[in-house]
């Protein structure tokens, strides 16, 4: 009788570690999907991980797919994407793709009944207005005043103005009056009469403030922006080419419901309005069954903690093998994107694959985390019970074979510790040079640099018709060594007009609203590219982010370039003082076929800034005039062909310095343009045409769009170094 209820009690006991693992099963399944694919912020850092912000602008946008999208466009599509990423910033494609997770998540909720991939632009065209208006308000304070001769004059000449800028047109000048608490009740009302009822809540208060105060430059950029409409015609044409406001990208979950993993999906989603009840349930239920297998094992005379934690042992072992089936059986539901038949635009479908490859890996991840918890919570849990037994025989034996056995097992650990913990204490620190070792003993002439024509123009500072995406700072941690940089004194009115005279009819269109509304005049020296009022940088700060930058990075060589056409030697010497850069820049050699110094010499010595200008040179100084050194590839090429060759352009036949300017030139910097000139091959190519033309390879490969393809691949093949995998330095 007694050999019966002891079998009795193992069945069932084996029978409560079996609902155990088969209610452990489910909710490994459930808590992970409740961390994961229910989760919006697991779609979120998926795409970071994907790096997917930044490849939108790199990769989705230089499409040849994306002309077609925007072939209905008046102006030219290499305009549109090269300025997209002024007007549509990081910040706003985040929004916007919350907006596809949250449907997303929503039929993986059971909430809707299917996921349609489209994407609402309207942002776009609300960006497009705003960068617009800022441009119309950042001009309103430059211009002339003159003294109003009653409230009713001053209040006739805000209307005048606020008519000006509605139509697009700068101000000639403002009117200007002391108002008294009365007279500001008398003109606020009809001001805030122009614009929209929740537009006068929200500015107000704060427009009476300044109407009192005097400050009418800063009302009227304050209510003028709200007015401006001027680009209503490109926003038009644009939704026009797109049948509306929303972009269908042509994929719907759907469509992949003959993939297993879809299938998976669409169970997850049939039960999605259950879950909640079911983990409740299974918990329970397992709750139960683990303390059964407790009540069973006392009965037994075995010890409770080691049963149980055998249970929780094998319900994780079970999860793991369910992991093993669940892997080889789900595939990555998004793979059938990539490749010749998928329904997206390759640049589109590379990124999309990858963030679904890092989501499913994400995934996989959690799951064997909570799989390897299970099995850590288990294993220690019957160690520790284990070890206490241990103890108590441990507590019984000689104190000299206690102190041996201690021993014995502390050393290996000890030495295992510190050996890990120290594992390069004889290594030698090695001396970096453009981020290289192998560079240290070359001489400045015998690099080659990554150089960013038009480094200034990038549209993280909001530059339209940007060459760069990223500021000068950030060019500089992704691997650019030396900056072409424009600078300018600013843009005269009438120079304004006989740019814009210039340009192509449809490309004058687009901007004439904008340069319109900014034709203004700023004392100082600027970092801008034709028209300063369509983007521009000081170029002391400018300067001063450079000295920072170099002093955050000490080992690394930095060159200007500088485009001088209308600024005196002077004051570009002045600025680089002010930017207290004046201990940092390095006097090229007098004689133009002198020696260069070695980067380590420069480094050594801290003068590692070279600053050179097109135009002016100022013997017996740090600045000197390129050309006197260097010589240069015609920089208008118009066709791919054009960047096969390497004739020399400017400057004297058999100098020690040579940049290749390697980009196309179009109605505006081409995104993708850049994906086929900055190919490592591409680059590399001419490199080597230039080495059998001109008897050297190039000091400086000056591109657009760096950030586009693989130009540091190529600089870092032509200096013989390991290429690089990312940033070049922290920064």
């Amino acid at each position: 009788m007694v050999g019966g209820n002891t079998r009795g009690r193992r069945v069932a006991h084996v029978g409560l570690v079996a609902l155990v693992v088969l209610c452990w099963l489910p909710l490994v399944v459930i808590i992970t999907a409740s961390r994961t694919v229910l989760n919006p912020a697991f779609y979120s850092q998926s795409l970071d991980r994907a790096h997917a912000y930044d490849r939108l602008y790199t990769e989705v946008l230089p499409d040849p797919a994306v002309d077609t999208l925007l072939a209905g466009l008046p102006i030219d599509s290499s305009l549109v994407t090269a300025n997209l990423r002024t007007v549509l910033p990081p910040a706003t494609v985040q929004a916007m793709t919350d907006e596809q997770i949250t449907r997303i998540v929503d039929y993986l909720r059971a909430r809707t009944g299917d996921v349609e991939l489209a994407v609402d632009l309207r942002p776009i065209f609300g960006n497009i207005s705003g960068l617009a208006n800022r441009y119309i308000a950042g001009e309103l304070g430059s211009g002339s005043t003159y003294r109003a001769a009653s409230v009713q004059d001053f209040t006739q000449g805000v209307l005048s103005t606020l008519d000006d800028i509605a139509a697009g047109r700068p101000p000639r000048s403002l009117p200007t009056i002391e108002l008294t608490a009365q007279d500001t009740d008398r003109v606020l009302p009809v001001i805030l009469d122009r614009v929209d009822p929740a537009t006068r809540d929200r500015v107000g208060p704060q427009l009476r403030a300044m109407l009192r105060a005097g400050d009418v430059a800063g009302a009227l950029a304050l209510v003028g922006p709200q007015l401006f409409q001027g680009d209503e015609r490109a926003t038009t044409s644009l939704r026009t080419s797109l049948r509306g406001s929303t972009l269908d990208l042509g994929v719907r979950l759907s469509d992949l419901r003959d993939q297993p993993a879809i299938r998976a999906i669409d169970r997850l989603h049939d039960v999605a309005a259950t879950l909640g009840w079911l983990t409740v349930l299974l918990s329970v239920v397992m709750a139960g069954a683990l303390a059964g297998i407790v009540v069973l094992a006392g009965y037994r005379g075995v010890s409770r903690v080691r049963a149980a934690a055998t249970a929780v042992v094998a319900a994780g072992a079970g999860a793991a093998l369910l992991g093993v089936g669940l892997r080889l059986g789900l595939p990555n539901p998004l793979r059938p994107l990539a490749g010749p038949h998928s329904p997206l635009p390759p640049g589109a479908s590379a990124v999309l694959v990858d963030f679904s490859r890092r989501a499913y890996g994400a995934v996989e991840g959690d799951y064997l985390r909570v799989v390897a918890w299970t099995l850590v919570v288990g294993l220690a849990a019957g160690g520790l019970s284990l070890l206490v037994a241990i103890s108590a025989r441990w507590n019984r034996t000689g104190r000299r074979r206690r102190v041996a056995t201690a021993f014995a097992l502390t050393v290996p650990v000890m030495v295992t510790v510190t050996w890990t913990a120290f594992p390069g204490a004889a290594a030698e620190a090695r001396q970096l040079c453009e981020s290289s070792p192998v560079l240290c003993d070359r001489r400045y002439d015998q690099v080659t640099y990554l150089a960013t024509h038009n480094a200034m123009a990038n549209s993280e500072d909001r530059f339209l018709g940007p060459s760069q995406d990223p500021t000068i700072t950030h060019q500089l941690d992704l691997g650019v060594r030396a900056l072409l940089l424009d600078v300018h004194h600013w843009t005269p009115a009438a120079q304004v007009e006989t740019y814009l005279a210039g340009l192509p009819a449809r490309t004058r269109d687009a901007l004439a609203p904008l340069a319109r509304g900014a034709v203004s005049q700023r004392p100082g020296v600027w970092l801008c590219h034709d028209l300063c009022q369509l983007g521009a940088t000081d170029l002391t700060a400018e300067l001063g982010a450079v000295r920072d930058w170099m002093t955050r990075n000490p080992t690394e060589v930095v060159t200007l370039i500088i485009q001088d056409d209308d600024v005196p030697a002077s004051e570009i010497a002045g600025g680089v003082a002010a930017a207290g850069l004046a201990d940092m820049v390095a006097t090229p050699p007098a004689d133009p076929h002198g020696r260069w110094p070695t980067l380590r010499s420069m480094i050594d010595s801290g003068r590692r800034l070279v600053v050179l200008t097109e135009r002016q040179d100022l013997p017996g100084t740090f600045l000197r005039g390129f050309y006197r050194y260097a010589t240069d590839t015609p920089f208008d090429a118009k066709r791919p062909q054009d960047l096969r060759a390497c004739p020399r352009n400017r400057g004297t036949a058999g100098a020690g310095l040579l940049l290749m300017n390697h980009w196309l030139t179009d109605a505006a910097p081409s995104r993708r343009s850049a994906l086929g000139s900055n190919a490592a091959g591409t680059i590399v190519a001419r490199a080597e045409r230039c080495e059998a033309d001109q008897g050297r390879r190039p000091t400086f490969v000056a591109v657009d769009f760096s950030t586009i393809g693989s130009a540091q691949v190529a600089v870092d093949r032509l200096n013989r170094v390991p290429t690089s995998t990312g940033p070049a330095v922290g920064g």
